[in-house]
C-alpha cells in the first residue's frame, strides 16, 4: 500500500516538473461577425406589456438589432413616445408602453423578441430560457453538442439577431435553436456564419463567447479575453471577496511528517477564502484522477476544480463559487438598491453574495460587462456603491478589467443652513440666494408727527428693494400692527421655530417670488448617455442661474460632484 502511495506522489511530482512552463495556452480561433448599420423608423412603434420584474433597459436590450451603444438613444426615444409616463424607471406589471422599432425590423419582429419565435423551415426549434441557463449550457444539454461549441454558438446567434451578447439571455426569453440535424452538421463542418479570416498579425484570442458591436456602421472584430486576461480578472474578483489567488511559486500540502505534496501555482492556481476553503484550478487538465482523489480524501476543505480552456469568466466563477461554503454567484434579475443618501439603483449582469446574507460584515460584488469606454460607470457611482457594501467590477470584452479614472470635482463644502432658529435659517437662506437685508431692524408702526406718539417693533430681517420693503418675523404680531404695516406698503413673512424648516423654506421662497417645486427628483445616467444607473431624493428645487436642490440629509459628496458635473445642479441642506 505504501509503495502504491509513493508511486502516486512520484507521478504527481513528475507531472508538475515535466509540464511546460507557460501557464496558459492560446489558440488561433478568432471569429468575426458582420453587422449592417440600421436606422430608427420614427413612424413605426410597437406596444409592449410590462412583465413582472421588467426594467426599461432590459426591455430595450431585447429589441431586434439593438446593440449596447443604442440603449441610451432608444431610452430617450421611448421616453418621447410615452409622454404620459412620468417615470420610466418605475414600471409596473401590466403597464403598456410604446417602443421604437429599427427601420429594418417590422413590428412583428419586435413581438417575436418577447414571444416564441417562429421556426424557419424545418431547421429550427423554439426554446424558452430557464433559470441558470447559458447558451453554452443550452447547446450542450438540448442539442447534445460535445465538440465545436463555438460553431454551434455562432449558428444560434445568427438565428437570433436580437441576441447581441451570448452572455446575456433572460429567464422567459424565447430563442430559436437549430434542430438536431442542423446542429450536428454545424459541428461537423465547423459552420461559422458571417465568419471572416482573422488578421494573423493581431493577438489571437479565444472566441468561445463571440461578441460583436457596431462602430459607425462598421462591424468590430469579435473579441474575448485570453486565458491570462481571464485569470487576471478572476484574481481581482476573488480579492474583492476577501480571498487570495496564488498564481506563482509553489503551494505545499503536508501528506505526512516526512512527505508533502507540491503544487506549481503557475500551472494550477490556488484560491484561498477566509472560511478556510482552498480551491485548486486545474487549467489544462494536468491533474489526474488519483491526485484529485488524494486531495478529496485527505483535505475536506480543499477542492480540485477542472477549468476547460473554453470556459469564459462566468463559467469559471460558477465552478469556483460552486464549491465555496460562503459565497454564491447568480444572474442579476433586478437593479441593485444601493445606499440612502441618496438611494440609488444600478444594473449589473451578475452578483456574488454571501449564502448567509444576515452576516453584518457581508461583502457583495456586482459584475458588469462593458463593450465601449462610454459604457463604464462614473467613478463616483462605483465609489458610492463600495461605501454601501457593494463592490462593482467592470469587465471589458477587449482588455479585461476596466474602470473610469477617478473624477476630481472642484466643489466647495456643502452649504448647511442652520435650523437652531427660524430667524437664523431665514438669514442664511436669503444670504445664499444673494438677498441682503438689515438684521434686527426697528420698524416704525406709529409716528409722533402723525399719531402723537412713536412706536417701533423689531423685525428679524428687513429687505429693501426700491421703495418696497419685505419684513421677516419669527414671532406673531397683533393684528392691528400687521394691518398698519401692510397698509404702508410693506410685505410681511412670518416664520416659526416650531414649524418644519421645509415649511419656512417655502414661505420665504414664495415671499421673494422664487420659482420652486417640492417633491421627489430622479436622475438617470441613460438620460446623459451613461450606463444604466439612477438615483433620486426628496427635496425642494429652486430655479436660479442653475438648478439648486435643498435637502434635509447629508448628501454624498461624490454624488453631489457628479450631479454638479453632469446635470449642472447644486445641493445645499438644512
Amino acid at each position: 500500500m505504501r509503495k502504491a502511495f509513493q508511486h502516486v506522489l512520484a507521478l504527481s511530482f513528475l507531472l508538475i516538473v515535466l509540464l511546460p512552463s507557460p501557464a496558459f495556452s492560446e489558440r488561433e480561433d478568432t471569429a468575426q461577425l458582420t453587422f449592417s448599420k440600421k436606422t430608427v423608423a420614427k413612424n413605426i412603434t410597437q406596444t409592449y406589456t410590462v412583465q413582472k420584474g421588467d426594467v426599461l433597459s432590459a426591455i430595450i436590450r431585447r429589441l431586434p438589432g439593438i446593440t449596447e451603444r443604442d440603449i441610451p438613444r432608444y431610452y430617450q426615444l421611448t421616453k418621447e413616445l410615452n409622454p404620459d409616463i412620468t417615470d420610466l424607471d418605475k414600471l409596473y406589471e401590466g403597464q403598456n408602453i410604446r417602443l421604437p422599432v429599427k427601420s429594418s425590423a417590422a413590428p412583428g419582429d419586435v413581438a417575436s423578441s418577447f414571444s416564441a419565435p417562429s421556426p424557419e423551415g424545418t431547421g429550427s426549434q423554439p426554446y424558452q430560457v430557464k433559470k441558470g441557463d447559458s447558451l453554452i449550457r443550452i447547446a450542450h444539454r438540448e442539442l447534445r453538442i460535445t465538440s465545436r461549441t463555438q460553431s454551434t454558438l455562432l449558428l444560434i446567434k445568427s438565428m437570433n439577431p436580437n441576441i447581441k451578447d451570448v452572455n446575456r439571455i433572460y429567464i422567459g426569453q424565447m430563442i430559436r435553436l437549430p434542430d438536431g440535424r442542423t446542429a450536428s452538421k454545424a459541428g461537423a463542418e465547423g459552420l461559422t456564419p458571417n465568419r471572416a479570416v482573422p488578421d494573423k498579425s493581431q493577438t489571437v484570442r479565444d472566441t468561445e463567447s463571440p461578441l460583436a458591436d457596431m462602430t459607425d456602421g462598421k462591424a468590430k472584430d469579435s473579441i474575448v479575453l485570453t486565458p491570462a486576461e481571464r485569470i487576471a480578472v478572476i484574481k481581482h474578483i476573488i480579492a474583492q471577496m476577501k480571498g487570495n489567488m496564488i498564481t506563482t511559486g509553489n503551494y505545499y500540502l503536508p501528506v505526512s511528517r516526512t512527505e508533502q505534496l507540491t503544487i506549481d501555482c503557475a500551472i494550477i492556481p490556488v484560491i484561498e477564502f477566509e472560511d478556510q476553503t482552498t480551491i485548486m484550478l486545474d487549467m489544462d487538465k494536468h491533474a489526474n484522477a488519483q491526485l484529485k482523489k488524494m486531495i478529496g480524501d485527505r483535505w475536506s476543505s480543499h477542492h480540485l476544480v477542472k477549468i476547460d480552456d473554453k470556459d469564459d469568466i462566468i463559467v469559471m466563477l460558477k465552478k469556483i463559487f460552486g464549491v465555496s461554503k460562503t459565497y454564491e454567484i447568480t444572474k442579476s434579475q433586478n437593479p441593485l438598491s444601493i445606499g440612502s443618501a441618496p438611494p440609488m439603483e444600478l444594473l449589473v449582469d451578475w452578483v456574488i453574495t454571501r449564502k448567509d446574507a444576515k452576516k453584518s460584515t457581508s461583502v457583495n460584488q456586482g459584475l458588469r460587462f462593458v463593450y465601449e469606454d462610454n459604457g463604464l460607470l462614473p467613478r463616483a457611482v462605483v465609489n458610492y456603491a463600495k461605501q454601501n457594501s457593494w463592490i462593482i467590477t467592470e469587465i471589458s470584452q477587449e482588455r479585461g478589467l476596466a474602470a473610469k479614472p477617478e473624477e476630481i470635482y472642484s466643489l466647495p463644502p456643502m452649504t448647511v443652513l442652520p435650523t437652531s432658529s427660524a430667524k437664523e435659517f431665514s438669514y442664511a437662506l436669503l444670504s445664499y440666494l444673494g438677498i441682503q437685508g438689515e438684521r434686527d431692524a426697528d420698524v416704525k408702526v406709529f409716528n409722533i408727527e402723525k399719531d402723537g406718539f412713536n412706536l417701533s417693533i423689531k423685525a428679524d430681517l428687513v429687505v429693501t428693494r426700491g421703495e418696497k420693503k419685505t419684513l421677516i418675523f419669527s414671532r406673531n404680531l397683533p393684528p392691528q400692527f400687521i394691518h398698519i404695516l401692510e397698509k404702508s406698503g410693506s410685505e410681511l413673512i412670518f416664520v416659526a421655530d416650531q414649524d418644519d424648516p421645509a415649511r419656512n423654506l417655502e414661505k420665504l421662497l414664495r415671499g421673494f417670488s422664487f420659482v420652486f417645486t417640492s417633491g421627489y427628483f430622479t436622475f438617470s445616467g441613460l438620460d446623459k448617455n451613461q450606463p444604466p444607473y439612477h438615483f433620486g431624493f426628496n427635496g425642494t428645487k429652486i430655479k436660479t442661474d442653475q438648478s439648486l436642490y435643498v435637502v434635509n440629509f447629508d448628501f454624498n459628496s461624490e454624488i453631489r460632484g457628479l450631479l454638479q458635473e453632469t446635470w449642472s445642479a447644486n445641493i445645499i441642506r438644512y
